[in-house]
């Protein structure tokens, strides 16, 4: 067994081996020896797959992939261990039974060892694994259960809960309930003996190997041995059947007998002291007799433990005190209560449980009624002292804070004094003292403290305290289903001496001219409470967090509360003192608890206090209601009348119907305030019995005529003044709305005649706001108008059916559909209304049974458009919006109907024009014509589709311009798809046929784009030489819509038609315009040249290897030969047609450069040989040297600039080649006394130019700006070669300048700017009117620095040095800089395609140039001054002023701001340690950097103080939020700091600074933590795997 290296001994021809070995013993002896750790499955040892039968004899035992598993179960690395438990469960549930059944010899030593491993998740997994196991060999798994059972009961006790739910589940698989009890009575000696050897023999060192483990693992594993296996003794004695317990008795007793045992009680770990007491209540409850035995140490060790607060010991404490105190009759012999357990007690409770009551208190009531006279002696002071103690824990730290504490200590107190008193009720001088006691300094003073107490008023205490009352009563004999009883006596004068008390409490706190209005409402609703327990009990059980009382007549149903005259007369005591202080002394406070007392007591006894004289009345209530409170609302300048309106309805529950219709009558005509009639409507409708009860009032004439008398007089005083829009209006208006929309059982809530005159007068208002000229007084009604409209037609079904209603929406329509120039409405009102007119639509349309018949709103609506489109004259403004307004009508009635068409249909048909009025529109011209057809946007209209068909059979479609274009497509695809078009009729093309096949071939079919592909080329190749341009260009038209329409055209077909049109060119001539004056042309002959531009532009993007050298040749020439045409003729650019036609060009020339220098080499070899040589040496010269002059030519001619675009000139212009520009033809063009180093054609070229960006045409200065940014890297070469002259001539420094014509242009665009944003302030927004003259010079400015900068950027370093000096001499960068500030916006974004953003973007460009090409200089510049000036005092400020402002609170730490010193102090605190903060903001803040200094620190080592400055001082750095959201994220981290959390050692923080996680990646070497985000950006960095600190590899 030596090593491989080692010398073989001579004549050993066979290496050792173990496996022959052991058969040679196995021979000799006849068993498989059991040493070194192997032993055989059957006997109670652990045992490994055995290495003494060979490797043939494994093979036969165990599958290969079993055993491969079972040996990586045995590795070190947790993760190998964790893959091969799983892998093992797979295979179990996978492989056939019999493989599985091979590996349980060696499954015992293998689970009893993983089940308790280090990592839950392998003990999860475990289990999980165990589980596939057991459902594959089921009873096979017989003979090795008392190996297992131990280790498996011990995991159904695993701390870890995942785990331990696991190895339930697999117990349960294995056993059915009724045999668990026979298999662990099969093993239960195995298990006991297992768990004892734990908890008498183990420890930290045995249980783990200390070489391989670290003393944290092998304590922590230790304390989760002991847990599970006290936990395990529990549950054993659960699960075993009554005979099996007393087999086990003596080895418990041997347990228990045991010092050690005793000692896990004060064990350091509460998981192991909870588990103690755990398994002591099992021995109590199952072991009686063994703990009786024990009792002198058991009761000392459990009831003098119950100070132990832990959370995970204390429930387990108090089960094992009662169940010690129930078992052991004893227990107190053995303790000296008075001494011991009553102090802890006492202590306890003062302390509310120390945030434990929810599982202290409730075991409270079953104690005391355990307690031995011995120990409750004298039961006086017991008493006294228990409860004192129980109320002073009500006022702990926790129970006042947390009110579900409050509340279990609340209800434990009633129970325990509810037992008392039932306890004592016998006659004797002591018991009645006790129960004196228990009422007047117990329950008494907590009532009293509950009524200043809000979160008492709101927990179980009003409650329970009326079940105890009524418990009183019952057993006193009050209740008719009372108790008989022989202690009635007791119980009456108890109940007598409780309401005399009371009564003289609450009289206490409401005979007070200052009386506490939350006192008063504690008492009105412990009164309430008692009146209605049941009610407050069922809000009590749904809502836990606060008692709300319903405060409606009782149900039939539900039980009464407190009774007796006792209570009624304290009732009425306190309503006649309410009394007195309201008449006498005017006070509110008493009014309202007036109020609250009638609600739940409105009973004629208490109606009848008001009244000092004997007479007996008929109804008290009624009396009461016209006698006090009618003349309480009247009163003026009270503001809140909630209370009394209240008070009205408690007075009406005792009116009948009649009697309520004349007093609410009565109060309508009072002529109150209408919020008070606002609040009586509104409480008639919180229940249907009130609103029962009150709707004769309520539909009845005398509310419906002040509501309708109030409806004009609002609108009267909104027509006439600005005073609508007060609170007391306010109040109106949402009256109005109320009786408008609200609805029970779809019935209206008042009379419905007067809702229809209400609408009526609504309506008629708004029809006087059409014809005012100024509704800007008017607006504010038309609002509220607005909003009551809005409220009724979203909220009231059918509203839509009463006349008045739709008169009201159609109105509400025409102002959505006028111009605001004419109605003078803001955008607001608009919006509203708007909002107003969908509601009403969709209210409308719902219905499935609506027709648009005549008088509605639809028909209407339809009748007015039409009647504005024919009559009106509408500018284009005036028509948009009608358009819109349409539009928005149409959308609305399609979202929400599902016979949407039908309707539309309907509609539309209204909408069109009769054949006179059609004639008529077709006559006047586009404006009426375009005003129809957009109107007429529908595609189910069958009338719209017909009239479209006979305008273009009339030729009436040329007659549309480009606005109605995107309708007109809409329209003629309706055309297109309902009727048979016949395309061969549409040849010979006329011009009205072109323009309806070019709007119909995008959405033809492609079978039909080829129909008019094959007929437009065969009038293309068979045309006549007397046929006219015009048939030959409309086939050209249509074949081109075709093509661009992506349809397949063969390469013959299109071969075809270039030969036809180079056959024009020896034919026809004259139509290609070469050489010609253009001005004569016709329309027609230019169209077609542009028309055949545009197919030559196709053939070079779609087909350029099908064409040969001869028609390169063509169109190159031909592409010439028309630039040349258009360079001659620019004077004719006025004319539209020729426009297109140099554009049409300019595209071709542009498509030809794109071929050229984006194709692929593969293409270019495709083509003839000579082309591309052909292009560079004579084309793109003689393009540009006819380019280039043009725009000078053309700004010469003052002509428009509109074709200036990306597809035209400009784009054609961007594409010159540099050589061309250094080397340009253009007519030398010089300055006198210009200094240059420059060549001829460059200065040529900037004088030429360079004056073009101020021109005012957008296109021209973009593409003027494209020119010479081509050559502006190339000039500072030039004045390098010239620097030595210059500097031997001139003596002084030398001062070199950009290029002079380019400075000239920026020194007469920067004067214009200065003068153009004059006005506007540093730091404002100016906004310039796009395509102006002050754009133009802006645009040309801005475009200058760009060139500037790009020169500079591209001079060498020595240069660059005195154009700066220069720059700075010279003021420019301060002056652009200035105006950068004037233009740039205040939240920079991408802009969008619109002009008006151009200039603001462009600034920015600038400005990020100059950042980045000048930095020094911008430094130096106006960029830190102005920050300094006019930026950071702002900031500062906000930034100070955050802090003094900020409602964010922190524990432990308090933060003051010194706005004069721009300082923030943050003093942070806990226990003995104090840290302050000193955060100053620079001067240029938030140029500069934050900084933190350090004030005063006691309790901090200096590391740790550098490390916290160093994590305040990057938050503030690098954050992107306030000063307070970084001390906020110091703070967290300074708390987890010292909440034990370490930090990470790669930040040097414990909150991570972006995504504010812990530290949770932990070393397995050094144990350190790490931040995930830190880790990955220490690993990438690194480019290694290893820990930052051990330089372990890193799993």
């Amino acid at each position: 067994m030596g090593g491989k290296n080692k010398q073989r001994t001579k004549g050993n021809v066979r290496p050792s081996s173990s496996g022959r070995a052991a058969e040679v013993l196995t021979r000799e002896g006849g068993v498989i020896p059991g040493f070194v750790g192997f032993g055989s499955a059957v006997t109670s040892e652990l045992s490994y797959v055995p290495a003494v039968h060979g490797a043939e004899d494994i093979d036969n035992l165990v599958d290969a992939d079993f055993r491969l598993v079972l040996r990586k179960l045995s590795k070190r690395d947790v993760v190998t261990r964790l893959k091969a438990v799983q892998d093992f469960g797979s295979m179990c549930q996978e492989r056939d039974a019999e493989e599985v059944k091979g590996v349980l010899p060696y499954w015992p030593r293998i689970y009893c060892k993983i089940s308790v491993d280090h990592d839950r998740r392998i003990r999860e997994a475990t289990q999980q694994a165990f589980e596939q196991l057991v459902l594959k060999v089921r009873r096979s798994l017989a003979p090795f259960l008392k190996s297992l059972m131990g280790h498996w009961i011990l995991s159904q006790c695993d701390t870890y809960t995942p785990a331990a739910s696991a190895a339930c589940q697999a117990f349960q698989a294995a056993f059915s309930p009724t045999k668990q009890p026979e298999a662990l009575s099969f093993c239960k000696d195995e298990i006991l003996s297992v768990l004892q050897d734990i908890l008498l023999k183990e420890t930290a060192d045995t249980l783990s190997d200390p070489q391989s483990v670290t003393e944290e693992e092998r304590d922590t594993k230790y304390v989760r041995m002991l847990t599970s296996s006290l936990l395990g003794v529990k549950r054993l004695l659960s699960l075993l059947l009554p005979e099996d317990r007393v087999a086990l008795e003596e080895k418990l007793a041997h347990l228990v007998n045991s010092g050690k045992f005793w000692k896990y009680s004060k064990h350091k770990t509460p998981q192991v002291r909870g588990a103690f007491f755990e398994m002591v209540c099992a021995l109590c409850e199952f072991m009686p007799g063994l703990v009786q035995a024990e009792a002198a140490r058991l009761c000392p060790t459990v009831l003098l433990s119950i100070d132990d607060t832990d959370p995970v010991v204390l429930p387990p404490v108090w089960e094992a005190v009662l169940h010690v105190v129930s078992t052991i009759p004893d227990c107190w012999t053995h303790v000296n209560a008075k001494k011991g357990f009553l102090p802890k007690l006492w202590a306890l409770l003062k302390e509310g449980g120390k945030g434990m009551a929810k599982a202290l208190h409730p075991n409270l009531m079953p104690l005391l009624s355990k307690l031995p006279p011995q120990v409750t002696d004298p039961n006086l002071d017991f008493y006294t002292t228990f409860f004192t103690a129980f109320v002073q824990g009500l006022s702990s730290e926790r129970a006042v804070t947390s009110p579900s504490e409050s509340a279990v200590i609340v209800t434990s107190f009633v129970e325990c004094m509810r037992y008392c008193v039932l306890h004592n009720i016998e006659e004797d001088e002591d018991q009645r003292k006790i129960r004196t006691m228990l009422i007047s300094q117990q329950l008494l003073p907590l009532l009293e403290e509950s009524l200043r107490n809000p979160s008492l008023q709101n927990g179980p205490l009003f409650l329970l305290g009326t079940e105890m009352l009524i418990s009183w009563e019952k057993r006193a004999g009050l209740h008719s289903e009372g108790e008989a009883n022989d202690n009635k006596d007791v119980f009456q004068r108890l109940l007598v001496d409780f309401w005399e008390d009371l009564g003289l409490l609450l009289v206490r706190y409401v005979d007070n001219e200052d009386a506490d209005p939350q006192a008063l409402e504690g008492v009105a609703s412990l009164l309430q409470v008692m009146r209605y327990p049941e009610r407050v009990n069922k809000r009590h059980v749904h809502k836990k967090k606060s008692v709300r009382m319903c405060f409606s007549k009782p149900e039939d149903n539900e039980k009464t509360g407190v009774e007796g005259m006792h209570f009624e007369d304290v009732v009425c005591q306190l309503a006649q003192l309410c009394l007195v202080h309201v008449n006498e002394k005017n006070s509110e406070r008493h009014l309202v608890f007036l109020s609250l007392l009638l609600r739940s007591f409105h009973t004629s006894r208490v109606f009848s206090v008001s009244h000092r004289d004997e007479v007996i009345m008929k109804n008290p209530a009624m009396h009461f209601l016209l006698e006090r409170v009618v003349v309480w609302l009247a009163e003026k300048g009270r503001r809140d009348t909630e209370h009394l309106v209240e008070m009205v309805f408690s007075s009406l529950y005792c009116c009948s119907r009649q009697e309520t219709t004349r007093i609410l009558s009565h109060i309508t005509t009072m002529d109150l305030q209408w919020g008070i009639i606002l609040q009586i409507i509104q409480r008639a409708c919180t229940d249907p019995e009130t609103l029962q009860s009150c709707s004769d009032w309520l539909k009845g004439s005398v509310l419906g005529e002040q509501l309708l008398g109030l409806t004009e007089e609002l609108c009267k005083v909104g027509s006439s003044s600005y005073g609508s829009t007060s609170s007391t209006s306010s109040h109106s208006w949402t009256l109005i709305s109320l009786v408008l929309s609200q609805r029970h059982n779809n019935e209206s809530l008042i009379g419905e005649v007067y809702m229809e005159k209400i609408l009526e007068k609504l309506h008629t208002t708004l029809l006087e706001t059409k014809s005012l000229s100024d509704a800007g007084n008017m607006e504010p009604l038309i609002s509220f108008i607005c909003d009551v409209a809005s409220t009724f037609f979203s909220s009231v079904q059918d509203c839509l059916l009463l006349v008045s209603a739709e008169e009201l929406l159609l109105t509400v329509f025409q102002l959505t559909a006028q111009d605001q120039t004419h109605t003078h409405m803001s955008d607001s009102l608009l919006d509203k209304l708007k909002k107003v007119c969908a509601a009403g639509v969709q209210s409308l349309v719902q219905h499935c049974d609506y027709e648009v018949t005549e008088g509605g709103f639809l028909h209407s609506a339809a009748v007015w458009v039409t009647k504005q489109l024919l009559t009106v004259s509408l500018d284009i403004k005036g028509l948009q919006v009608l358009v819109l307004a349409v539009q928005s009508l149409v959308e609305t009635i399609i979202s929400v109907c599902d016979r949407a068409s039908d309707i539309l249909i309907q509609f539309f048909t209204l909408l069109m024009p009769s054949q006179t009025e059609w004639t008529r529109l077709r006559l006047a011209l586009p404006p009426q014509v375009c005003k129809s057809i957009q109107i007429f946007t529908v595609e189910n209209s069958g009338n719209a589709t017909q009239l479209l068909w006979r305008s273009c059979e009339e030729r009436t479609l040329l007659l549309l311009n480009q606005r109605c274009y995107v309708t007109t497509l809409a329209i003629v695809t309706v055309l297109y798809t309902e009727n048979d078009l016949c395309l061969s009729s549409l040849f010979p093309v006329s011009q009205s046929k072109l323009s309806t096949l070019q709007v119909l071939c995008p959405i033809m079919t492609q079978e039909d784009r080829e129909t008019l592909v094959a007929l437009a080329t065969a009038g293309l190749v068979n045309w006549q030489e007397n046929e006219g341009e015009y048939n030959v260009y409309g086939c050209l038209a249509v074949l081109l819509c075709c093509l661009q329409a992506n349809t397949h055209v063969e390469e013959e077909v299109v071969l075809a038609i270039l030969a036809t049109v180079m056959e024009w060119r020896n034919s026809r001539e004259d139509w290609f315009l070469f050489s010609s004056d253009i001005s004569k042309a016709t329309a027609e002959q230019l169209n077609l040249s542009v028309e055949i531009m545009r197919f030559l532009s196709w053939l070079v993007t779609h087909c350029p290897t099908v064409l040969g050298g001869s028609q390169w040749d063509f169109l190159l020439c031909s592409m010439l030969a028309w630039l040349e045409t258009a360079s001659e003729n620019v004077s004719s650019l006025w004319n539209p047609w020729v426009q297109l036609f140099v554009c049409e060009n300019a595209a071709l020339i542009v498509k030809l450069n794109q071929f050229f220098t984006s194709s692929s080499s593969e293409l270019l070899e495709k083509l003839p040989s000579e082309l591309a040589g052909e292009w560079t040496d004579f084309f793109i010269e003689g393009i540009y040297n006819l380019l280039l002059p043009l725009p000078v030519k053309i700004t010469g001619a003052y002509i428009t600039f509109g074709f200036f675009s990306k597809k035209s000139i400009g784009m054609a212009l961007t594409y010159v080649p540099v050589p061309q520009l250094n080397q340009n033809s253009l007519p030398p063009r010089f300055i006198a006394d210009q200094k240059t180093n420059l060549p001829e054609p460059l200065q040529t070229l900037l004088n030429t130019f360079c004056p073009l960006l101020l021109f005012k045409a957008r296109p021209l200065q973009i593409t003027v700006y494209h020119l010479l940014e081509k050559v502006m890297p190339q000039l500072p070469e030039c004045d390098g070669e010239g620097d030595s002259n210059k500097y031997d001539d001139d003596r002084d420094e030398p001062c070199l300048s950009p290029p002079a014509s380019l400075m000239a242009i920026l020194s007469t665009c920067e004067e214009l700017c200065d003068n153009i944003l004059a006005a506007v302030q540093v730091g404002e927004f100016a906004v310039v009117q796009p395509l102006s003259v002050e754009y133009s010079c802006i645009l040309g400015y801005l475009l200058s620095w760009k060139l500037l900068l790009t020169f500079f950027k591209s001079s060498p370093s020595h240069l660059r040095a005195h154009y700066a000096q220069y720059l700075k001499r010279s003021c420019s960068l301060n002056k652009l800089l200035l105006h950068l500030f004037k233009l740039m916006p205040e939240n920079p974004s991408i802009p969008t395609d619109g002009v008006e953003w151009e200039l603001p973007h462009l600034a920015c460009s600038v400005y990020y140039s100059t950042v980045q090409d000048l930095p020094a200089m911008v430094r130096l510049a106006a960029v830190e001054k102005f920050t300094i000036k006019y930026v950071s005092p702002v900031l500062s400020a906000q930034e100070i002023s955050s802090v003094h402002t900020s409602t964010q609170m922190f524990d432990s730490m308090t933060v003051k701001a010194r706005s004069a010193a721009r300082e923030v102090i943050a003093t942070y605190s806990v226990d003995d340690i104090f840290i302050e903060l000193v955060i100053q903001l620079p001067q240029n803040y938030p140029l500069g950097s934050i900084t933190v200094e350090s004030g005063r620190r006691v309790g901090v080592a200096v590391q740790q103080w550098r490390n916290w400055m160093l994590q305040l001082s990057t938050y503030l750095t690098h954050q992107n939020g306030s000063i307070m959201e970084g001390l906020a994220l110091w703070k967290n981290n300074v708390d987890k700091r010292f909440e034990g959390i370490e930090d990470c050692m790669i930040c040097f923080s414990v909150i991570h600074g972006s995504n504010y996680s812990l530290p949770k990646k932990a070393c397995r070497t050094c144990k350190k933590k790490f931040h995930s985000a830190c880790l990955y950006k220490w690993f990438t960095s690194s480019n290694k795997s290893t820990c930052p600190l051990c330089r372990e590899t890193f799993f």
